[in-house]
């Protein structure tokens, strides 16, 4: 077994799963209701095996109130396309993230830095990383304490739709905090979301990720540090704040599958109030 998100993680390795990791894992899925389906992640067909249930676990995704760091690294080696898009917005990208401007105050000219783009694993060269560039290349601050994605906001600003978001920035940065396994020996894919039942072998640590935690963001604990935001009547199932995303990840067929069966056994109600949360919070 492996994570997938991490499997084109550029520090290598990070995708394995220990024997003992895996136990729990296989246990965990044996003993739940489970909707089985084809599923076709980045041009690849699986047999999906979907913990549903976790789809109605309540969730508010505040980026623009949240403290953490969700872009602490460059989670993934960056395709052609995002590297293209980059180049090809390359003044509003140096606007938001000061990257190009770093490099150049370390020496580099502008045919090295677009070299590096192209070519480097994770946009700049490696040492840079985590020292001189704080954080993801791509990430910026627009005030103290918050950190954005520079890709998503230029997508925004283009006017540019859920699909062609996701295609611009690093798949595992569209569908986090969403679990996903992979049996490579059966070609089967593991779905599920951090919480009290899986946070034993996922990798976000559940207990301390407010966006799908209403419990730790009502905190005082939590509230001492980031005091805004977060607000318990913005909490809404998973399926419906993560909406647009599932839809072009998952696809139509399986979001529906999903919000179908989580209606059924009454673990969410049909709400049209919720179905476009996401797209306005999240994507706009």
């Amino acid at each position: 077994m492996k994570y997938f998100l991490f499997i084109d993680h550029p520090k290598g390795n990070l995708d394995t799963i220990s024997e003992e990791t895996e136990e729990r894992i296989r246990s965990y899925f044996d003993r739940i209701d489970t909707i089985k389906t084809k599923v076709n992640i980045k041009g690849k067909e699986y047999q999906g095996v979907i913990d549903y249930g976790v789809f109605a676990n309540l969730t508010n995704f505040d980026c623009f109130h949240c403290v953490e760091h969700c872009c602490g690294d460059a989670p993934e080696i960056f395709n052609k396309k995002i590297r293209k898009f980059i180049l090809e917005n390359s003044e509003k990208y140096n606007t938001l993230t000061k990257t190009f401007d770093i490099l150049e105050e370390l020496g580099h000219s502008s045919e090295e830095i677009e070299d590096m783009v192209l070519n480097e694993k994770v946009l700049v060269a490696e040492e840079y990383l985590e020292n001189e560039i704080d954080l993801c290349p791509c990430a910026y601050t627009p005030k103290n304490g918050q950190t954005l994605c520079s890709l998503h906001s230029i997508c925004l600003d283009k006017g540019l739709g859920a699909k062609e978001i996701i295609e611009n920035k690093p798949f595992i940065c569209s569908i986090w905090p969403l679990e996903m396994i992979l049996d490579e020996d059966k070609n089967i894919l593991y779905i599920t979301l951090p919480d009290d039942f899986t946070n034993n072998f996922t990798l976000e640590n559940y207990y301390t990720k407010s966006c799908i935690n209403i419990d730790f963001a009502m905190s005082p604990v939590f509230r001492r540090e980031n005091p805004d935001g977060f607000l318990e009547e913005d909490f809404i199932p998973f399926i419906f704040s993560y909406g647009e995303t599932l839809k072009n990840i998952l696809g139509n067929e399986v979001y529906s599958l999903i919000k179908e069966k989580l209606i059924e056994e009454e673990l969410i109600t049909e709400d049209n109030s919720h179905q476009k949360e996401q797209l306005f919070k999240i994507l706009v």
